[in-house]
């Protein structure tokens, strides 16, 4: 036997799947709408393979960054013993 509570339960069900389902298509239909128009952009990946900075070793920055923390230490350590 079909209740109320049964009935209540399948509407509130079905409003919120095609509530989700409306949000769904409303975003796909806005980004079909963006490619088209060529609004959007080439997935990030292939927009990092044409950078040439990737492969650029930067070693030696970080060493030097690095080395200024270590000075930095140093300096408060002298600055502490000091006081």
């Amino acid at each position: 036997m079909v209740t109320i509570q049964w009935v209540v339960y399948m509407v509130v069900g079905c409003c919120a799947c095609f509530g989700v389902l409306f949000l769904l298509y409303s975003f796909m239909a806005k980004q079909t709408a963006k490619h088209e128009e060529g609004e959007v952009d080439a997935s990030p990946m292939t927009l990092a393979h044409d950078r040439d900075d990737i492969w650029v070793d930067k070693s030696a920055a970080a060493d030097d960054h690095l080395d200024k923390m270590d000075d930095l230490e140093k300096n408060k350590n002298e600055e502490s013993e000091k006081e």
